[in-house]
């Protein structure tokens, strides 16, 4: 059994999100956060969308969609999004072997392909976390979290937030585009295992993925062209260039 996550409870504070959830603004005419429900269809045996802010947008945006509602309460960030997910998975007494994880803002340009190649790697390699890359010649301008890799091996050691990143760290162009697969059984031994930030105070969801290299489990980066993963929604001029984006893709 697979379940699919969809993270869409966050306040969009860049993008000034005033009387609607953020990823409910129309994307080339449709509410992002379908496009993120859709990624997941013929994969996902279910779908939970974690909800906070605006919530009932973000219901009505899914009205016509087959998907579980869970509130996350106060939005603590993304890590504690993935511990209140496991803790309601834990309570509706479902097992899944995987869970995946996207954000709601975030998921329009995987295509089914890309899905597949995430499931099938993390499979066959027995991994306890599979985590979509990629390569962007300007990483501040995202602002997403780098790859560092270490050893002769180039095994990730650690991912780490841009706003925790040092200077040095900043200059790594080796991109974490937000989208996972989890092995369901260390997120459940692990959920409560994660820290704060010191920088945001938020929990991180690369908690997730750090705790798994110290625990010496298999962590594999699939890499994708930066076309297939197009630029997240957290600003109004992100709005704009990935629609702008999506379409030059779509007309290749």
């Amino acid at each position: 059994m697979i379940i699919g996550a969809i993270l869409a409870a966050g306040k969009g504070t860049r993008i000034n999100a005033q009387t609607s959830n953020k990823t409910t603004l129309l994307f080339n005419g449709k509410p992002l956060i379908q496009y993120a429900v859709e990624v997941y269809k013929g994969w996902a045996d279910r779908t939970i969308v974690t909800v906070g802010v605006f919530k009932e947008s973000v219901i009505e945006a899914l009205k016509n969609y087959q998907v579980d509602f869970l509130d996350q309460g106060e939005p603590l960030g993304t890590g504690h999004a993935v511990q209140v997910v496991v803790e309601d998975i834990k309570k509706r007494g479902l097992s899944p072997t995987e869970l995946l994880v996207g954000y709601g803002d975030h998921m329009m340009f995987y295509t089914p392909e890309v899905v597949r190649k995430m499931i099938k790697t993390h499979q066959h390699r027995k991994a306890t976390v599979t985590l979509i890359t990629t390569k962007y010649s300007d990483p501040d301008l995202l602002g997403w979290g780098r790859i560092l890799r270490g050893g002769l091996s180039g095994h990730i050691k650690k991912v780490v937030e841009q706003k925790d990143a040092t200077t040095e760290e900043r200059k790594v162009q080796e991109l974490n585009a937000g989208f996972y697969c989890f092995d369901y059984h260390f997120l459940l031994e692990n959920k409560n295992k994660i820290n704060k930030s010191s920088v945001s105070g938020e929990y991180y969801i690369n908690e997730f993925i750090d705790l798994a290299i110290v625990q010496n489990k298999t962590v594999i980066a699939l890499d994708v062209d930066f076309k297939y993963v197009g630029i997240g929604i957290n600003t109004q001029k992100h709005l704009e260039d990935s629609q702008k984006l999506y379409k030059e893709r779509d007309n290749e």
